[in-house]
């Protein structure tokens, strides 16, 4: 893929320069100049368009990528590319907080009870027959399965297929990110099986499909009651710091078993969870 032209990127002046090259970039991103999978001049090109040095534009991309907005691919093919909007990110931002102790476990449970409460509003209102088949053939699921992991994977799609029914991308990212860090949370703090909030999710597809706002808003938030047991408990370490929700997620396995140690990276070992949390119900 050639590299997008006529840009028409302006010379920094400014002290930080990589902070402008960054601002310049994410202001072509607002006006649609650049869009997700463009390709971006080469670095050299980059520098002599904004006038400024080389590693000062490496900087600017550097962080453009930990933030999501660019992927520096190597190879003959490669290059910097504008990526497709990155809604994990969100969730890793929130988790950062958590750790860096400005956001609480409390905090991230009491915000989801409140979003869902309007998710399923919203969602009573617009979802189609096409979404209450996708909720019911995933409570189905989520009824047969004997294997623990498998129904809280189940049980995070629930809450996706219900956010999708909104047909609102931003309900939906926080919804996904919040489900996320909740359930790494109860993952590290033992998942026990929740058999009677079968009946719940029931519930809830029931009064969605007879557009009972009220009623399904009750059952949710009985729901989130029984999911967040022990999460009023503050602080709490759960996690060892540094590892990303999605790569603690992808590799959850069941309890009792004990994750793979890395060869060639030594861990400090984890203090034990709160005792508060202990034994959070499975989703």
């Amino acid at each position: 893929m050639e590299p997008t032209q006529d840009l028409a990127f302006q010379q920094i002046k400014t002290r930080r320069v990589f902070e402008e090259i960054c601002e310049q970039i994410r202001n072509r991103l607002s006006t649609g100049a650049l869009k997700p999978g463009d390709k971006l001049p080469a670095e050299r090109e980059l520098a002599l368009e904004f006038k400024v040095s080389r590693p000062a534009v490496r900087e600017a991309l550097r962080t453009l990528e930990i933030s999501g907005v660019v992927s520096l691919q190597k190879g003959v093919k490669g290059g910097t590319f504008i990526r497709d909007g990155n809604p994990a990110m969100l969730t890793q931002s929130l988790q950062d907080l958590m750790f860096l102790g400005r956001v609480t476990l409390r905090s991230l449970a009491e915000a989801r009870v409140l979003i869902n409460g309007l998710v399923i509003k919203l969602a009573c209102e617009r979802a189609t027959e096409e979404d209450f088949r996708a909720i019911e053939e995933n409570i189905a699921f989520i009824e047969s399965s004997d294997e623990i992991l498998h129904r809280a994977n189940a049980g995070v799609m629930f809450f996706r297929l219900i956010a999708k029914a909104t047909r609102n991308e931003v309900l939906m990212m926080l919804v996904d990110s919040l489900s996320d860090i909740i359930r790494v949370v109860i993952d590290r703090t033992g998942r026990v099986a929740r058999p009677e909030l079968v009946a719940v999710r029931k519930r809830i597809l029931k009064a969605m499909r007879a557009r009972d706002a009220d009623s399904a808003t009750k059952a949710m938030n009985e729901y989130l009651s029984v999911v967040h047991q022990g999460m009023d408990a503050d602080p709490i370490e759960v996690m060892r710091p540094g590892r990303a929700v999605a790569a603690v997620a992808k590799d959850s396995l069941p309890v009792g078993k004990a994750a793979p140690k890395a060869a060639t990276t030594r861990r400090a070992p984890s203090r034990p969870a709160t005792k508060a949390v202990r034994g959070a119900g499975a989703r």
